[in-house]
């Protein structure tokens, strides 16, 4: 046996610096397709924390829309019973003042004269 490694112990020790040298070489194509992949890490860490931050922005934002929405539905109800409420005095008035009318003849006398023409052009604008 030492006869054969003898005269194969050139090519021996050239394998082993092959298999050396492509050991080292793989070695550093690991080292850095690891640090490659920590680098997009990162990167991606960062994006992800600047999302984080916008979305608080935006809960922030639809909590006080939320809010609005609730103030404006609540005021559009208050503006309807509004409403409703001088609709029925309206129509209150109306009814009273038919009623003057149908019973003074005073307020018939006065309801039936034409509206002067200043207290005419201040309707008007209404």
């Amino acid at each position: 046996m030492s006869v054969l490694f003898a005269k194969f112990r050139s090519e021996i020790f050239g394998m082993i610096g092959v298999l050396a040298v492509c050991g080292v070489g793989a070695l550093i194509i690991a080292w850095l397709h690891i640090q490659r992949q920590d680098d997009q890490i990162s990167t991606q860490a960062t994006q992800i924390t600047a999302l984080a931050d916008a979305n608080k922005g935006w809960v922030v934002y639809m909590k006080r829309r939320d809010q609005l929405r609730d103030a404006e539905q609540r005021s559009t109800l208050l503006l309807q019973d509004k409403l409703t409420l001088i609709e029925g005095q309206n129509a209150a008035n109306a009814a009273q003042l038919q009623k003057l009318r149908d019973e003074n003849a005073e307020v018939r006398e006065y309801l039936s004269r034409p509206i002067p023409a200043d207290l005419r052009r201040l309707l008007d604008k209404k």
